[in-house]
């Protein structure tokens, strides 16, 4: 009896032991946890992507949505092949055309010492309630995990994180992988397409696709609605040693705001020019085959024409390193939407697709 009952509290003490979990906290690992950002000294406190001294510079709406986390994530190393998440978010969980695992939802991908680049779902679990918690189980793929994974969890495209911790077992190692301070970013100002409407998950954002496949940073300025090529946002940006400079604001421009592109577009890529040559991208505005309204085809029509306008007037007066992405390019058919206007997962890939072409062309990489 007395033997039995041994075995029965070493078991249970074994199973204690298993489900010990280490939690730690990224933002208290060093400055540069946070990718994908590019004011991180600044921002060593929160998963807000501008600087706190921005909300007196930005209208209050860009403010508002610069604490969303599109676009960031955080890396990692771990030999567990069980790996936790728990968080909180300040805002609704979706939206009525996009599902919490996108608005609210993080994505886990795995490199293994060969440099192969695997999406973890196989098995994992989630729950989305007061703390959202996500569980990824069994991360072993066919190379075994005694030397581990790097990994690269991407955070909610359309809500704030307050709070976040990752968790392993005790027995298993956990290192967070800072951000280089040296590489150049793709620096990405844009709308809600940008920021990642209506991507099912965080890392079908077309700005993460082409981060993961290009190798390169890319720095998330996509502001719902609020894309509005205004002046702040270039001094902002104009702060960045970027590798390249990405507007994709049309979408935000159209009807009467058509008028305001020219000056503005002009304006915006001189204060640019004051502080970097990095080459400038400046995309149209696209939109489905299937539009069933004229008023509103006239009205993209016209904003990519008013872009156009702009963008020969600079090269008329010779700025250099300027480019331009035809919505021809972007290539979008009615089956790539959502509504008409937001890409699906579908469209998410057209977009990435056509940026890595120009992209690699434009940096001859």
């Amino acid at each position: 009896m007395k033997k039995t009952l041994l075995t029965i509290l070493l078991v249970l003490a074994h199973l204690c032991a298993v489900a010990q979990t280490r939690w730690q906290n990224p933002l208290e690992a060093g400055e540069n946890t946070i990718h994908g950002r590019w004011w991180n000294s600044e921002l060593k406190d929160s998963y807000h992507r501008l600087p706190p001294r921005a909300e007196s510079q930005v209208r209050k709406a860009v403010w508002n949505l610069s604490k969303q986390s599109a676009g960031l994530s955080i890396c990692f190393h771990t030999n567990s092949p069980s790996i936790k998440v728990r968080y909180k978010v300040r805002g609704g969980l979706n939206m009525f055309h996009m599902p919490s695992t996108g608005v609210s939802g993080l994505d886990l991908y795995a490199t293994d010492a060969k440099g192969q680049l695997r999406w973890c779902a196989s098995r994992f679990n989630l729950s989305f309630k007061d703390t959202i918690n996500y569980e990824f189980k069994d991360i072993t793929y066919f190379t075994g995990e005694e030397l581990g994974y790097d990994f690269e969890l991407f955070l909610p495209l359309y809500n704030e994180v307050t709070w976040m911790e990752i968790g392993v077992p005790e027995n298993r190692e956990l290192r967070f992988i800072p951000a280089s301070k040296e590489e150049r970013p793709i620096v990405v100002y844009g709308t809600s397409i940008a920021q990642g409407a209506c991507a099912s998950r965080t890392g079908m954002a077309w700005t993460n696709i082409v981060h993961r496949e290009s190798g390169y940073p890319v720095v998330n300025l996509g502001f719902s609605g609020n894309a509005l090529i205004e002046e702040e946002m270039f001094r902002l940006m104009a702060e960045i040693d970027a590798r390249l400079f990405v507007l994709d604001c049309l979408p935000n421009m159209s009807s009467e705001r058509s008028e305001l592109i020219y000056d503005r577009l002009i304006k915006g890529v001189s204060i640019l020019r004051e502080h970097s040559k990095a080459p400038i991208l400046l995309v149209e505005h696209d939109y489905a085959n299937g539009i069933s309204s004229q008023q509103v085809l006239d009205w993209y029509t016209n904003s990519n024409h008013q872009q156009r306008r702009a963008y020969d007037a600079m090269k008329a007066k010779g700025v250099k390193g300027l480019y331009l992405l035809p919505h021809k390019e972007l290539g979008f058919t009615q089956d790539y939407m959502v509504e008409g206007l937001h890409p699906n997962d579908l469209g998410m890939r057209q977009y990435a697709d056509a940026y890595l072409k120009k992209i690699k062309k434009i940096l001859r990489r």
